[in-house]
């Protein structure tokens, strides 16, 4: 394989920290991704990872943020304190002043990241379970968002799979007597879409399905405004892939699965299978 060797990269975050960053930033949502990728851009810049994961901490622990990076000797330049002696972390009440934002940044992140490098190539015909947070959405364009508009139909230029194939059912005549559908063979189909050549599933299962609230950017012009809100799913699979092409298969680890890589949806982790 060319090209940078892609590394696994996890830290600690600190939840009250990133809530605190939230709040002032006014992006507090249900699952705080807009405000821990304006976190992660702020404090490592370029360099921080994508796509990611925030795992929630165990036993009391803190939460993990898992990604992968491109470049972990710029994660790592990007980080001051990434060759220090770990020091206990700031307060994570620091005032967000233009003087203490730096401080408070380093409240969110309390430790530099580990790092794990990943294979330069995988094996074709080689196995892994995966678990996967992704959005299942489909994209409408232009004209076809100001049609759906026109017509009163909910979701704009990106809705859920799901209720877009139900759509799709109803406008076509049936109904759900006739043609029941259910959720987790249209999220397969959309997943293995996205895998494309890369992968085939062997195995697959809906683990958790809920609809959250999310923000995201504004023109910097409106910086001053409230940020949109608009609701969307928030999907985790588990099963078991095959590799079928290994570059692309590595090249889709690093961008990630889908959309919304930037904001903690479309990280494939991987395991050995039958674990």
């Amino acid at each position: 394989m060319s090209g940078p060797l892609l590394h696994l990269v996890r830290t600690a975050v600190a939840p009250a920290a990133l809530r605190t960053f939230a709040a002032h930033q006014g992006v507090l949502d249900d699952d705080l991704g807009y405000a821990l990728h304006l976190a992660l851009r702020r404090r490592f810049g370029a360099a921080a990872p994508q796509p990611w994961r925030l795992m929630p901490g165990r036993d009391g622990g803190p939460d993990m943020l898992l990604g992968y990076s491109h470049d972990k000797d710029a994660l790592r330049a990007a980080d001051p304190r990434a060759d220090a002696r770990p020091e206990p972390p700031p307060d994570w009440e620091a005032d967000w002043r233009a003087d203490d934002a730096e401080s408070a940044l380093a409240a969110i992140f309390p430790h530099p990241f580990e790092t794990k490098a990943m294979p330069h190539a995988f094996a074709e015909g080689a196995a892994y379970g995966f678990t996967l947070r992704m959005r299942p959405v489909v994209r409408y364009g232009p004209r076809a968002a100001a049609a759906r508009s026109a017509a009163d139909r909910q979701g704009g230029h990106e809705r859920d799979a799901f209720l877009a194939a139900l759509e799709q059912r109803d406008l076509a005549g049936g109904s759900e007597a006739n043609d029941p559908l259910e959720r987790e063979p249209i999220y397969q189909a959309w997943l293995e879409r996205r895998l494309g050549s890369a992968a085939r599933l062997s195995a697959f299962r809906l683990v958790a399905h809920r609809r959250i609230r999310t923000v995201r950017s504004i023109p910097p012009d409106a910086a001053s405004r409230r940020r949109p809100g608009f609701a969307g799913p928030e999907t985790v699979v588990d099963g078991v892939l095959t590799i079928a092409d290994p570059a692309a298969f590595i090249a889709l680890l690093g961008r990630g699965v889908g959309r919304h890589g930037a904001f903690g949806f479309g990280m494939l982790l991987l395991r050995p299978a039958g674990r």
